[in-house]
Parts: structure tokens; C-alpha cells; sequence
């Protein structure tokens, strides 16, 4: 069947359906979204995720309908869905529109990189869901597993700590206005790339100016030898982090996805830089 009258069909079949009716059969795009689904205990109502979605293990094991950012209507479509549940980065825009003209309910929820942003995203799924007293108890969880947090007492100033990612070619840092700045942020570091916006390409010039207590990567970017492909970087190894060999490694969606994990990231930073001293 083609995407158009893939499309015609599901329209028909959605006309009757109210635009607040139940969502029994939902789509949820975004891995922090999905993270959610799951922590609400609402699992059985998701028929299909993302290609992002890769926690917990069960996740891994629901149909894909491709990844958010490179969506297709009729991938979506395929698996009739009643309610989609979407990051702000999901698309193309031309697809979203494709799906709101079926008539499917959608909801955008907006991840923002702090702590209150990750609450209120937890409740925006949880009222979507049409389970909000579970989104209060999760989002008191969570809540409570920020405030357990406790920098390190050998924290007498804050460390400077250097994001690399892709390690498979070009390497690259993040700057400021980026997932790995909001991290360093709450766990109250300073990104040593703050000083650039966005992602930029490294240099030895870049890492003479950043000095990195700390270099930090994730499972995802380091393809496998991270210590020993860290360390060989052009001019890595006049920086402090290079001298002390100290290299946080963290799981991709833990680090970035900034949900209900995210406390366990920090406390990852707080054990890996725990002899860290200034």
C-alpha cells in the first residue's frame, strides 16, 4: 500500500475518534520520552518506539518505526497508533504534518536541560498518558534523587571537564548550549569548552586554551579503546586530564537523554572525579 493511501485510510478510520478519546495504542519517539513510558509503569500501552528508544532492555524488543529525526509517515502508520508521543526534535516537519492531517493525537514534550525541566517532562508524559497521580509519585523520585546528591567534600572549586565525541573520525568538543554543557551543569562543573558554542572540531589549540581536569565520553562515541584513543589526540597530553589519565565514561543515554536517570549521570561524574582534588 502507498504512503498516500496509507494515509487516506488511517484518516478515514481516525474521523470518528475525538480528539481527547483514550490513546490505547501509542507511538512514543525519543528515548527520554520512552525512559518515561516505562517508569510510569504504562508499557502495555506503547505498540511501537524509536530507534533511540534503548532503555530499559525491553524497549530494544518493541517494533521500530525508524529514528526520530528521519521519520515516515507510513512507518508510523503501519502500526496504528492513537497517540504519539514526540521529543521537539522529531521529523521531518513535512511527516509531522502528514500525521496530524490522520487525525492522531500528538503530544510534544519538551525536554529542557535542567532539573525542573526534567520533571515537568515527566509529568507531561504521565497527564498525556492519563496517569498524572503516577507522574506526581515518579516526579517526587526523581525530585528525591536530585536532593540525595553530594558533590564531592574535595570539591573546593569546580572542575573543569572536556566532552569529546566521535571518536570513530573527526573528534569534536562541546561547547555551551549543548546536552553535555547542561550535564556539566548540574553536577556543577565547568564545561572547559564553554568558551565556544555548539559542537566544534578539536584542536591542540582548543585543548591548550581548555585545560581539562577531566575528559568525559560516552559508550556510544568511543567506539571501544577509549583510554587508548583519548590519549593519542594531537595535543592532549600537556592537559591536566592527559596527565592524570582521568577519563569519565558514560552511557549515551544516561549522559544526554536528560530524564529520569540523570541523577545517576551526576553521581557517575561525582564517583569517577570522587580523588579529583584542585
Amino acid at each position: 500500500m502507498s504512503c498516500k493511501a496509507l494515509l487516506a485510510l488511517v484518516i478515514a478510520s481516525a474521523s470518528f475518534v475525538s480528539s481527547t478519546a483514550w490513546a490505547e495504542r501509542v507511538v512514543s519517539i525519543g528515548g527520554t520520552v520512552t525512559e518515561i513510558v516505562y517508569l510510569l509503569g504504562e508499557s502495555d500501552q506503547l505498540v511501537a518506539t524509536d530507534t533511540s528508544s534503548v532503555y530499559p532492555e525491553a524497549a530494544n524488543q518493541t517494533p521500530k518505526v525508524g529514528y526520530q529525526r528521519t521519520l515516515s509517515a507510513e512507518g508510523v502508520l503501519s502500526v496504528r497508533p492513537d497517540m504519539l508521543l514526540l521529543t521537539t526534535t522529531a521529523g521531518p516537519q513535512s511527516v509531522l504534518r502528514q500525521l496530524e492531517d490522520t487525525g492522531i493525537q500528538s503530544k510534544v514534550i519538551d525536554t529542557p536541560r535542567t532539573k525542573q525541566g526534567i520533571l515537568d517532562a515527566i509529568q507531561t508524559v504521565a497527564d498525556a498518558l492519563q496517569v498524572p497521580a503516577k507522574g506526581q509519585n515518579a516526579v517526587a523520585d526523581v525530585e528525591a534523587a536530585f536532593d540525595q546528591l553530594e558533590r564531592p567534600q574535595n570539591w573546593t572549586k569546580a572542575p573543569r571537564l572536556l566532552f569529546i565525541m566521535q571518536m570513530g573520525g573527526s573528534p569534536m568538543i562541546a561547547g555551551r548550549d549543548t546536552g553535555p554543557d547542561g550535564l556539566f551543569n548540574l553536577a556543577g562543573a565547568i564545561n572547559a569548552a564553554g568558551d565556544v558554542q555548539g559542537y566544534k572540531n578539536l584542536t591542540p589549540e582548543a585543548l591548550m586554551q581548555a585545560q581539562p581536569d577531566a575528559i568525559v565520553v560516552t559508550s556510544h562515541g568511543s567506539h571501544g579503546s577509549k583510554a587508548d584513543t583519548i590519549w593519542r589526540i594531537p595535543g592532549i597530553k600537556s592537559t591536566p586530564a592527559a596527565q592524570a589519565k582521568r577519563l569519565i565514561e558514560l552511557d549515551t543515554l544516561l549522559a544526554l537523554g536528560f530524564g529520569p536517570r540523570t541523577p545517576q549521570a551526576i553521581e557517575a561524574i561525582y564517583q569517577q572525579m570522587g580523588d579529583w582534588t584542585p
